[in-house]
């Protein structure tokens, strides 16, 4: 059903709502909630909602169908910054292993 909506968003050109209504969502009884990860989405979902609400409603054919937004704040964002290519390239690092192995390899430098 979403995805329906998310289609003729898209040929209507509304591009970011788009992105919105991409993000992960709950059911929970007749309670639709979508999971944002940030405030600039969480904006564009409360211009959106009232059009997404009774879209929802009448395709369902149930009116007491409701939507919902929660701000989920990423892993990543509650750590530190990554201000400088060096802190970029030791976090990948972290990740991938094998990175370090290219970096030897390739002669690969953070500052030039």
């Amino acid at each position: 059903m979403v995805n329906d909506i998310i289609e003729e968003y898209k040929q209507s050109g509304k591009s970011m709502e788009v992105a919105v209504l991409k993000q992960p969502l709950q059911l929970i009884d007749e309670e639709v909630t979508f999971l944002l990860s940030g405030d600039l989405q969480n904006d564009i979902f409360q211009k959106v909602k009232p059009e997404l609400t009774g879209l929802l409603r009448r395709r369902l054919q149930n009116y007491k169908v409701d939507v919902f937004s929660e701000i989920k704040e990423d892993a990543a964002s509650s750590g530190s910054k990554l201000y400088t290519s060096t802190d970029k390239l030791n976090y990948l690092r972290e990740k991938s292993p094998a990175l370090k192995e290219l970096q030897k390899r390739f002669g690969l430098e953070t500052d030039f």
